[in-house]
């Protein structure tokens, strides 16, 4: 009887998200759980402390699909950090912090139904009818599928290839629901041109390495100005379509390092934050040797 209680235990603490595979506990896994249950927490106490608007519902969908969408970019951030710094462990909270994209991403969807009276016939046809929102429900669903086969027994039943291929779609996924931000706010895209910037740098990272150029500070810091430039073409592109704001008007504005910053500034910064964190890691690892 002790031992079955014992198997038990042991089997109830594989699943709980501050402990490994092997059941063991993770510091790194508790603090990254309670950072990612943090934004819920937050959303809740401003719910009911009644900070949000006279609309909260409105608040409410727009806080979790941020939310989503930065986690998602998040995720992505996860394998190129363990890569150039030679964190293994990182990569051990990956798919946490995906699943918590997808937990926002229900929740997104969620209040929408609530504000909307869950009118099911009326949803479908904003659905149908917006395309901004068709593209959000695609890439939801394309979440959906992830975190469903985001598991060990996926892994082994489609086989490394295939479960890579499926997981692969995740780029395409953050695409289409930038996408989405972008066409739903309109006049106030600054934080997904943000993402959509730093979106761009992990891209540029991925396809360096997959080409076999080099990833020392210089390197990263060259593809951070490269990028930041970029977003700064895309944002002007962005307003230039979308609003009466000219390309150029919008593209002179990235002259001016006043606050609040560019977008492109923020992708610049975190660009040499990077390279600057390279290249005091190898300079230490030179020291030890």
């Amino acid at each position: 009887m002790p031992t079955q209680s014992h198997s038990s235990t042991f089997s109830l603490a594989l699943y709980m998200p501050w402990t490994n595979a092997q059941g063991h506990f993770r510091l790194l896994r508790a603090i990254v759980f309670m950072a990612l249950l943090l934004p819920a927490l937050w959303m809740t106490y401003k719910y009911e402390a009644q900070l949000y608007s006279p609309k909260p519902l409105t608040d409410l969908i727009r806080e979790s699909g941020d939310w989503s969408l930065r986690l998602l970019v998040a995720s992505l951030a996860i394998t190129p950090f363990a890569l150039l710094f030679k964190w293994a462990e990182l990569i051990d909270v990956r798919r946490m912090v995906g699943l918590a994209s997808l937990f926002y991403a229900l929740a997104h969807i969620v209040f929408y139904c609530v504000d909307e009276q869950f009118a099911w016939l009326f949803i479908v046809q904003e659905i149908i009818s917006r395309l901004f929102l068709t593209i959000g429900m695609i890439a939801t669903c394309g979440l959906i599928i992830l975190g469903i086969t985001s598991n060990d027994w996926s892994l082994r039943a489609m086989g490394g290839r295939g479960w890579s291929r499926l997981h692969s779609w995740v780029y395409v996924i953050t695409i289409l629901g930038i996408l989405h931000y972008l066409m739903e706010v309109r006049l106030d895209a600054y934080e997904a041109v943000v993402l959509a910037g730093l979106f761009l740098v992990l891209m540029a990272y991925r396809i360096m390495r997959k080409k076999g150029l080099p990833l020392h500070a210089a390197a990263l810091l060259i593809m951070g100005c490269v990028m930041a430039f970029v977003t700064a073409l895309l944002e002007a592109s962005y307003y230039g379509l979308a609003t009466r704001f000219g390309f150029w008007r919008v593209l002179s504005a990235n002259s001016s390092f006043a606050w609040p910053l560019r977008p492109a500034y923020w992708v610049l910064i975190a660009s040499f934050l990077l390279s600057a964190a390279v290249m005091t890691r190898m300079r230490l690892l030179k020291k030890a040797h």
